[in-house]
């Protein structure tokens, strides 16, 4: 039998290459594009959060395995991660809804509730039950954060907004120094009691006492002043199925315990 000439060996290689390449590629899933995911960062380099750190982490890590994404979490100042998604860039993590911002940005469903509570120094407290109920106070909150539609109609007409450091020491160094008559604090649970012990602890770990203040107490209304929805979003034009993704990943995430709500009530 004659050897087989050079060009059919050429032409059987050529084959065995296309055919292998072929297989490789149907066989094999495509690589997950990455999205950046913006979340809140504290002073110290930490990320903060609607939940806590470790469970945002595992969150996101379980919705990149589930749904073939890759969701990369960068830590920013809070006003300058709502700039960079309302310019189109990555997604953001713990935004609230209202009617203004669903207008340019998609949303993605609940992931957790917060329960906002108004603190005071004990011997200046009120009652409130409604936001009217601030008619006239000067109310501390995070800078750039917004909150219910209701609450966005208010501001500044009703009541008058002191905005503030993201970090809770700063609200509460100025309700010490009675520069403000109350301060607005989220709580991942609807009791009070949360809200007043994490404050205390955050004045326990201060390097310093402050002068003459340390003994006046902080409260938190006896029941929250609203309950705010926190999603992920993504401005709406730059939105290719990925929202879709997200909720399929969160639904998922409901399923297997990642989002049960924190133990303190």
């Amino acid at each position: 039998m004659s050897a087989v000439s050079s060009p059919c060996l050429q032409a059987l290689a050529v084959i065995r290459y296309v055919a292998l390449a072929t297989l490789l590629c149907t066989g094999l899933p495509a690589a997950a594009l990455e999205y950046q995911v913006f979340t809140q960062e504290t002073p110290d380099g930490q990320c903060a959060g609607p939940v806590p750190s470790d469970t945002t982490r595992n969150l996101l890590d379980f919705i990149s395995a589930t749904e073939q994404l890759q969701l990369k979490r960068v830590c920013l100042p809070w006003p300058r991660a709502l700039k960079m998604v309302e310019q189109g860039e990555g997604l953001i993590f713990g935004i609230s809804k209202n009617k203004e911002r669903e207008k340019t940005l998609h949303y993605s469903q609940q992931v957790v509730t917060r329960y906002i509570f108004v603190v005071t120094r004990a011997d200046a407290q009120f009652p409130v039950k409604s936001l009217q109920d601030l008619k006239g106070k000067v109310i501390g909150v995070p800078r750039g954060f917004q909150f219910t539609d209701e609450f966005e109609m208010m501001r500044d007409k009703v009541f008058k907004l002191e905005q503030d450091h993201p970090q809770p020491i700063s609200r509460i160094y100025k309700l010490l120094f009675k520069r403000m008559d109350a301060a607005l604090f989220a709580s991942p649970v609807a009791n009070p009691a949360w809200i007043e012990r994490r404050l205390q602890t955050i004045r326990d770990q201060q390097p310093a006492g402050v002068g003459g203040l340390d003994d006046v107490k902080l409260v938190a209304s006896p029941e929250p002043l609203m309950a705010d929805t926190l999603h992920f979003a993504i401005r709406a034009d730059k939105d290719q199925g990925l929202i879709d993704q997200i909720n399929h990943g969160l639904m998922r995430a409901r399923k297997a315990g990642i989002l049960d709500e924190p133990p303190g009530k």
